[in-house]
C-alpha cells in the first residue's frame, strides 16, 4: 500500500510511519520542516520527506494518514476531502493495524510519560521481552524510539492531546489498553481543553475502556486522580505513594531512595536526578510487577538506564559549568526539574533557561503558578517577546528577560559566576547550547 503522512516530522507520526514501513508498505511524508533527530531517523529507515504539502504529493496514494497539526483551509486537505481520497488519523491506522493484535501498556498523564515509557520499555528489554513500542522521544544509547516485535505487548506512550481536525477525541482513547499508567494529571492544553474537570472527564472516558481484567496504575497522591477514580473504575487499582507507605509500591526518600513494597526495601539506582523521576522509577516497577518481573531484575535494570534526549538530559561542561536540557514547559514540571538540579549539585549556583514556547504558557494559563516554580533557581533567565510575560515578570530580581537567543551569550559574557546551566524547553535548543558554548 502507498501511504502518505501529512505531519510526518513529530516523534508521534514519524513513529508511525516507521511502523507502517516494517509493516511492509510503501511510506512517503511530508511536513513544513524537518530537524535531527526526527531527520536522521526516518533517513535511516528510508523514509522520503518532503517539505511543504503540495497537492501532487497525495495524488496516486493508498491512504494518506493525516496529523493533527493539519488544519481545514490547507489546500491539501481541502483537496482530500474534494476528491474523496481515503484517510486516516494515526492513532487509528496504529489501532486497527497493530493496536488490536497486541495486549497494550499505556503511559498517560500531564508529565513523566516519555521518560516512563522509556523505563519500562528498558525493563521489558533487559528481560527478555522484547516488546513492540513507541516511544514520544529518543532514548539514549542504542535504543530506537520506535520498534515493531512479535511480542504480544506494545509499550506506548499515551497522550491526551486530540488526534486530528476531524477527531477531536483524545489520541489514547485509540489504544485499548490493558494495563493502563497515569502518573499524574494536572491542567494543561489550554487549547483544546476548558478546565481541570474538561480533563478528568477525557481520562475517565479511557478508564470507560479499560476491560476488567486490565489494570490501572495510579499515583494515589494526586488529588485529580483521586477525583477521576471517584466517577468509577471496572478494573483492579494498583497505587504508588510518595508520602505515606499506603501504597502497593511506595517512594521512601531519604539518603537515597527506596522502594517499599509489602514492607520490604529496595534501594533504587543512585544516577537518576529529582524525584518525579523517582517516581517514574516505582510507575515503570508497578508496570514490570503486572508482567510478573522479579522486583530486583527491573531495578537491575534500571541501573543502566540512560534516560532520554531532553528529559533532563546531561550535555556536557563550557568552562567548568555543567550543562542540563530538560523538557519542562509546565509550572509543576519547571519547579521539579530545578529542585532535582539543586538536590543533585548541592550549593551550587544555578542558572536556569526558560523559553516559555507552549501553547498553555503563550495563552497565560500557567502565570499565576510560574513564579514560584521559577523562583526555586538562584537566577533565571527567560527568552520571550511576550509583552504579558515580560510585565508579569518585570519586578523580580531573580529574572532577566531577553527577546532572542542570540543574546544569551552576551548575557553569559557578564554573568559567568554559574555552576550549573539548566535549559528548560519543549522545543530544540540546539541554538541555545551553541550560544552557550560561543560557537
Amino acid at each position: 500500500m502507498k501511504i502518505h503522512i501529512l505531519g510526518i516530522a513529530g516523534t508521534f507520526m514519524s513513529g508511525i510511519a516507521i511502523l507502517a514501513k516494517q509493516k511492509g508498505h510503501d511510506v512517503t511524508g511530508s511536513d513544513l520542516a524537518n530537524y535531527d533527530p526526527i531527520k536522521s531517523v526516518l533517513e535511516k529507515n528510508n523514509i522520503n520527506v518532503i517539505i511543504g504539502h503540495k497537492i501532487k504529493d497525495v495524488k496516486n496514494k493508498d491512504l494518506i494518514i493525516i496529523g493533527n497539526v493539519m488544519s481545514r483551509g490547507n489546500p491539501v486537505v481541502e483537496y482530500i476531502l474534494k476528491n474523496k481520497i481515503s484517510f486516516t488519523s494515526g492513532p487509528k491506522w496504529l489501532y486497527e493495524n497493530i493496536l488490536k493484535d497486541k495486549k497494550v501498556i499505556a503511559v498517560s498523564g500531564t508529565h513523566g510519560k516519555t521518560t516512563t515509557t522509556s523505563m519500562i520499555v528498558h525493563i521489558m528489554n533487559k528481560n527478555k521481552l522484547n516488546p513492540s513500542y513507541l516511544i514520544g522521544g529518543d532514548p539514549v544509547g542504542d535504543t530506537p524510539s520506535v520498534k515493531l516485535t512479535k511480542s504480544e505487548y506494545f509499550v506506548i506512550e499515551a497522550d491526551e492531546y486530540d488526534t486530528a481536525f476531524f477527531d477531536k477525541q483524545s489520541k489514547f482513547m485509540h489504544y485499548s489498553p490493558h494495563i493502563l499508567l497515569i502518573n499524574n494529571i494536572e491542567f494543561d492544553h489550554a487549547d483544546i481543553f476548558r478546565d481541570i474537570g474538561d480533563i478528568i472527564k477525557t481520562f475517565h472516558n479511557l478508564i470507560r475502556l479499560i476491560p476488567p481484567d486490565g489494570k490501572i496504575i495510579i499515583n494515589k497522591n494526586n488529588p485529580n486522580i483521586k477525583n477521576l477514580i471517584k466517577i468509577g473504575c471496572w478494573s483492579k487499582i494498583i497505587t504508588i505513594d510518595e508520602k505515606k507507605t499506603n501504597g502497593d509500591l511506595n517512594l521512601i526518600k531519604g539518603k537515597n531512595y527506596t522502594l517499599s513494597v509489602k514492607n520490604n526495601r529496595y534501594k533504587l539506582p543512585d544516577h537518576m536526578i529529582g524525584q518525579h523521576n523517582y517516581l517514574n522509577a516505582i510507575a515503570a516497577i508497578a508496570v514490570g510487577c503486572q508482567l510478573k518481573i522479579n522486583i530486583n531484575k527491573q531495578i537491575n535494570s534500571l541501573e543502566t538506564f540512560r534516560g532520554v534526549q531532553k528529559r533532563m538530559e546531561y550535555i556536557g561542561q563550557v568552562n567548568g559549568t555543567k550543562i542540563y536540557d530538560d523538557f519542562a514547559h509546565h509550572p509543576t514540571a519547571i519547579k521539579s526539574s530545578i529542585e532535582g538540579i539543586m538536590s543533585k549539585h548541592r550549593n551550587q549556583k544555578l542558572l536556569t533557561i526558560f523559553l516559555p514556547n507552549s501553547n498553555s504558557m503563550n495563552l497565560g494559563t500557567h502565570d499565576t503558578k510560574l513564579l514560584s516554580s521559577l523562583n526555586k533557581s538562584r537566577d533565571v533567565l527567560i527568552v520571550t517577546k511576550s509583552k504579558r510575560l515580560k510585565k508579569l515578570l518585570e519586578n523580580n530580581i531573580k529574572i532577566s528577560v531577553i527577546e532572542s537567543q542570540s543574546q544569551i551569550g552576551h548575557y553569559l559574557q557578564n554573568n559567568n559566576e554559574y555552576d550549573t546551566i539548566l535549559i528548560l524547553s519543549n522545543k530544540s535548543t540546539k541554538d541555545i547550547i551553541r550560544s552557550i558554548r560561543n560557537e
